[in-house]
């Protein structure tokens, strides 16, 4: 019979911590089923309340753009967190959903049938489908061809998509009108009601962001989250086992790109208006450092990384200095990924696996880590 104070010395300060801090358990998942549901209730009470209590159109509209981002880094973090491949080019499916939705309302409806936009409501509930699935082949189609490359390379490749689609959308004037974009894009609506204040497009898409959210939580809690993580942690052993890692790669493409288009969708209804240069380089990189900063392959980590990223950004533009410099902004941000990197690699709620993963340090310090893994249970 094992003894449990040696177990707990062997666990160490982190376990203690764990056990000390239902809270931070909870949040990265190893908490008790009991403090996992408080903790989600919590915090699904205070989105839907924290929007009455600042009453300000400029923070509403602040906490859409959190909600946006947050199905986005989450969408990423199925291929970069969970599956372990590196996606630069991540906003090109976000780019397909917008504007496939807004060539079928603009282009197609009002420019070239001369129709009311405004009676084909219910199309926009169907763009959210059909727009995901358009951006989910757009996925698989990028993901065939790199499942023979790794790391760097595959970098290269995603980020070449990206560019392709944001360019595609910058020069086909006669279909995306170009540089000038496309305006005219109707609020959502449903049986009469149109979602046109500030107000009621931020729950809109805090529903959106709900069903994404525990859409993606039972995909990874599955026999496919399992083989995505084995993918991830060793592709070479998880073949061995009998694995199809091709298969499950281009899934991972697919599934993080439907997300990325329905939240596509959203952002052309939501602004009325889309142009490519909403879907830059560096909203890739920015969604990418989401997923950094939250923690990769972690459920709660994008929606933290959205959370303190946007927030955080949106602070500093209240400061003197920083409006009379704004450059400093992003120096502030690049700063605090810098910090990330050296004291907390693993993301801020970024668990013992992805950290031994990611910076495994001396061969005594790696056992010792697979040890506190090993005693939390997993």
């Amino acid at each position: 019979m094992s003894d449990p104070t040696r177990n707990e010395d062997a666990a160490g300060p982190g376990r203690l911590q764990t056990r000390l801090n239902p809270i931070a358990s909870a949040l990265t998942g190893d908490g008790t089923p009991r403090w996992q549901r408080a903790l989600l209730l919590g915090l699904l009470v205070l989105a839907i309340v924290l929007p009455f209590l600042v009453g300000s159109n400029r923070w509403i509209t602040l906490m859409t753009v959190v909600v946006i981002y947050i199905v986005l880094a989450s969408g990423l973090n199925i291929v970069v967190g969970f599956t372990g491949l590196l996606d630069l080019g991540y906003v090109a499916f976000y780019a397909i959903g917008a504007y496939y939705t807004a060539i079928i309302f603009n282009q197609v409806l009002k420019v070239r049938f001369g129709v009311d936009i405004d009676a084909y409501w219910w199309l926009t509930w169907i763009n959210f489908l059909v727009g995901g699935l358009m951006a989910a082949i757009a996925g698989v189609l990028i993901g065939y061809p790199t499942l023979r490359v790794r790391g760097d390379y595959l970098a290269i490749m995603t980020l070449g998509f990206g560019e392709i689609i944001r360019i595609v959308a910058n020069n086909w004037v006669g279909l995306t009108r170009g540089p000038s974009g496309i305006p005219g894009i109707p609020k959502p609506a449903l049986f009469g009601f149109e979602f046109s204040t500030q107000l009621s497009l931020y729950f809109l898409g805090l529903a959106i962001a709900l069903v994404s959210l525990w859409a993606i939580s039972r995909i990874v809690r599955s026999r496919i989250g399992r083989a995505w993580t084995a993918i991830r942690e060793d592709e070479i052993a998880a073949e061995a086992m009998g694995i199809h890692t091709s298969r499950y790669k281009l899934l991972s493409y697919a599934t993080g790109a439907f997300f990325a288009g329905a939240m596509g969708v959203f952002f052309g209804h939501y602004l009325n208006y889309i142009s490519p240069s909403s879907f830059m380089l560096m909203e890739s990189f920015l969604i990418l450092s989401l997923v950094v900063l939250g923690g990769m392959g972690n459920i709660a980590g994008p929606v933290l990384g959205a959370t303190i990223w946007i927030g955080l950004q949106e602070w500093l533009r209240d400061f003197a200095f920083v409006q009379t410099h704004p450059e400093t902004r992003g120096i502030a941000m690049g700063l605090v990924l810098v910090l990330l990197m050296v004291f907390r690699p693993q993301g801020l709620l970024g668990s013992l696996r992805v950290k031994l993963e990611m910076r495994p340090g001396s061969k005594g310090e790696a056992e010792h880590e697979r040890q506190v893994w090993s005693d939390a249970g997993h």
